[in-house]
């Protein structure tokens, strides 16, 4: 559909680079975060470290928050870091002293209010202000909110920008005492003391630890504290009968890279929803990594419209000869603005051309513009907590008869600390910099990343509930298999019904609801026939390893897709379609629940893990088989091909990789019509993967004291190449060919 394209390229865009850094830069031993529980030391167990090459981690300085000798940290760089010391730095105290140090973080409620700014923007798109100000937890039933309204406002945030920030759902001595917990239970994993740090199947994994969580006394308090107070939202939204589908405890550390931009899963039925929450354990600020969410796509695509016609206007010398200067800076910008110029019809003098010039327009420019904001001009403010673009050639200011005043814009100053204007300003999201227990919910479609760490541990307690019945393709409901159920069942969708009236066919389930439509799947006919994506982008996947050698695989296989005898064998898997599911054995009726353990020894984690690790894969090999049989393939066959086509690659025969089909004659075109069918296997797809990931980069606004220089672009190529469950590949694989770079 045309909103899937608009969200796609944003997706696109956002991911090809890393996104602006910028925030309070805290250091390990700052004195105004003497607030709240300091672990118990003793309570973690770490063997005793051999330090081998100790190196100093120098925070900026200027950045609100004085810093001295004491903020350089030791890091180690051994088998065996000293993370309770170093990198996650768990004797910190969970909330800051001085209140001027929390008061950018969401969760103030009437105290610390949105910025006025902000509730202006969001106003003006229809949206209501981000942040809801909840009934305040405590042992018994929650204190009722501020806000009458709350349930209605969660629910049109839901709605609109499909997330919202809340004032605390925890109490202090509750958040206090799960971080405590969650120390300790990274401490018992062994990856703990590992020179990478990580726990879980995430992609850019490094100082991330994603641990499900049990059923513990102090769990056990934090989940029923959660929902005394969330559950009137999470009833509304999913019914009183919602599953409870994931329980974990995410932890970062300085060190931890910037996540890819991705939307953690996607409804295989219309009505099949999934909403995440993230509840933070300690002050977070944006030096500590929060998950940055971004509004929907169509506001982005906007934003890169008008500033393409802003820069033919600039171009063109409307705005002086300042701005003009700007806008023709270089070759790139001058191309961008002659293809702008053709698209929009206009020539330099401003008048309509009848006929347009012969300019390459195979990529809309608009789309161009988007994505060279995107790695050039994101910026992350403090004081307001907002992500935006600064386009700095076209004029900020405003006169009072509403016309842009360029006499008193100023271009965007290279100088430190400039307070010259920068530019017009467009917001794409928000930071969730939250105070202590204060939680981000959002909706599994919204597009969200978690931003690099270089401030110690941040620790989230995760809760996603889903409605009864739902099928979610893509998450990867890190939770004990004690409390889930993977339900697998495959529908007939040859009935020729169409109940719901939508204009396709309906998929009926075991539950009575309506499954995905057949055009939701992977189709030959759409892909690119030169640059093709494939099914969750093997044939991009070729080309980012091998570039032209495997691009020309790529097309050759898209080809032999597009054969008459693999379109019937498409059309015939069409009629029945099988469904995979995680099905939540606890569910919101179920609350408030008991412990199911009274003394945690953490006995039960390397069980736990590999049963979790067990229950992705198989829910990850299940996605991508049914896909596979729907695009009119074997899956054992498809899995033989892609060993044969990568060992062919790295070997250079690409002949061998234009004839890999098992038990088939391709030609270099990869025209072969022939499906013939070898023995059926388990044999599963290559899996790429890449431990670490993009260096941790700043842009800062100049009102924040920072502006970049060439010592920090923050332009990465794209290390986001894992495939495991939840990867961004696995997503949004029809893009990849634009997201990777070689």
């Amino acid at each position: 559909t045309g909103f899937g394209m608009l969200r796609g390229a944003l997706v696109t865009a956002l991911v090809a680079s890393s996104l602006a850094r910028g925030g309070d830069a805290i250091g390990a031993d700052d004195r105004s975060r003497a607030g709240g529980s300091r672990p118990n030391a003793d309570a973690v167990v770490v063997e005793p470290l051999d330090l081998i090459n100790v190196l100093r981690d120098v925070s900026e300085e200027g950045s609100g928050v004085a810093f001295g000798a004491a903020s350089r940290r030791p890091l180690a760089r051994s088998s065996a870091p000293d993370r309770d010391d170093g990198s996650c730095d768990i004797h910190a105290p969970s909330r800051f002293a001085d209140p001027a140090a929390r008061a950018p973080l969401w969760g103030g409620g009437a105290s610390q209010p949105t910025h006025p700014s902000v509730v202006r923007f969001m106003n003006a798109q229809g949206w209501r202000d981000p942040q809801l100000v909840v009934p305040r937890p405590g042992d018994g039933a929650p204190t009722p909110s501020d806000d009458e309204d709350w349930i209605a406002h969660a629910h049109d945030m839901l709605a609109t920008t499909q997330f919202f920030v809340t004032t605390p759902t925890l109490a202090d001595r509750v958040a206090d005492d799960l971080r405590e917990y969650v120390f300790r239970l990274a401490s018992r994993h062994d990856e703990y003391r590992s020179d990478v740090g990580c726990v879980g199947n995430l992609a850019n994994c490094k100082e991330r630890f994603d641990m499900p969580l049990r059923l513990s006394p102090t769990v056990v308090a934090a989940m029923n504290q959660y929902v005394r107070t969330m559950k009137p939202v999470i009833e509304r939204e999913l019914g009183p009968n919602a599953e409870l589908c994931e329980l974990s405890a995410l932890m970062t550390c300085s060190g931890s890279p910037d996540q890819s931009v991705h939307a953690d899963g996607q409804g295989l039925g219309k009505d099949d929803r999934l909403l995440s929450s993230f509840t933070v354990l300690q002050d977070t600020t944006s030096a500590h990594g929060p998950t940055e969410v971004f509004f929907p796509a169509e506001l982005t695509l906007a934003h890169a419209l008008s500033a393409g016609q802003a820069l033919v206007k600039a171009a063109n010398g409307e705005y002086g000869a300042r701005f003009e200067k700007v806008a023709t800076a270089s070759p790139a910008m001058r191309r961008l603005a002659k293809r702008l110029r053709v698209k929009f019809g206009v020539t330099k003098n401003g008048e309509t051309e009848d006929v347009l010039r012969p300019v390459d327009m195979r990529e809309d420019p608009v789309e161009t513009l988007r994505d060279t904001l995107v790695r050039e001009h994101v910026y992350r403010s403090k004081k307001t907590n907002m992500l935006y673009f600064r386009v700095p050639w076209e004029p900020e200011i405003e006169s009072s008869d509403g016309k842009l005043d360029v006499a008193r814009s100023k271009l965007r100053g290279g100088a430190p600390y400039s307070k010259g204007s920068k530019g017009r300003r467009y917001n794409i999201g928000i930071t969730a910099s939250l105070r202590q227990g204060s939680t981000l919910v959002y909706d599994s479609r919204a597009l969200h990343r978690g931003s690099a760490n270089r401030a110690g541990s941040r620790i989230l307690f995760l809760m996603s509930f889903q409605n009864p019945g739902a099928a979610v393709d893509g998450p990867t409901y890190t939770m004990d298999p004690r409390y889930q159920r993977t339900e697998t069942w495959t529908a007939d969708g040859a009935s020729n019904v169409d109940t719901d009236a939508d204009g396709y066919d309906d998929v009926s389930r075991s539950d009575g609801s309506d499954g995905p439509d057949p055009d939701d799947d992977w189709n030959a006919e759409d892909d690119d026939p030169d640059e093709p994506e494939g099914i969750d982008g093997d044939l991009a996947e070729l080309r980012a390893e091998y570039g032209a050698e495997g691009n020309e695989v790529a097309v050759a296989e898209l080809a032999r897709r597009r054969s008459e005898a693999v379109t019937a064998a498409r059309k015939m898997a069409r009629r029945t379609s099988a469904f995979t599911r995680t099905r939540g054995l606890i569910t919101l009726a179920d609350f408030p629940i008991e412990p199911d353990v009274d003394d945690d020894d953490f006995s039960w984690i390397k069980s736990s893990r590999a049963d979790v690790a067990s229950a992705q894969e198989t829910k990850q090999e299940s996605e991508i088989a049914e896909k596979v049989r729907r695009a009119g393939m074997d899956w054992g066959e498809y899995g033989r091909w892609r060993e044969r086509v990568h060992a062919a690659l790295k070997a250079g025969h690409v002949d061998a990789a234009l004839n890999a089909w098992p038990g088939t004659k391709g030609t270099n075109k990869g025209a072969n019509k022939g499906t013939d069918k070898g023995t059926k296997g388990n044999t599963k797809g290559t899996k790429g993967s890449r431990e670490g990931g993009a260096r941790w980069t700043e842009r800062w606004d100049d009102d924040l004291g920072f502006v970049p220089t060439t010592a920090n672009d923050h332009r990465q190529p794209l290390l986001d190449t894992d495939d495991g469950p939840g990867s961004y590949r696995h997503q949004h694989a029809q893009y990849a060919s634009k997201l990777v770079d070689a």
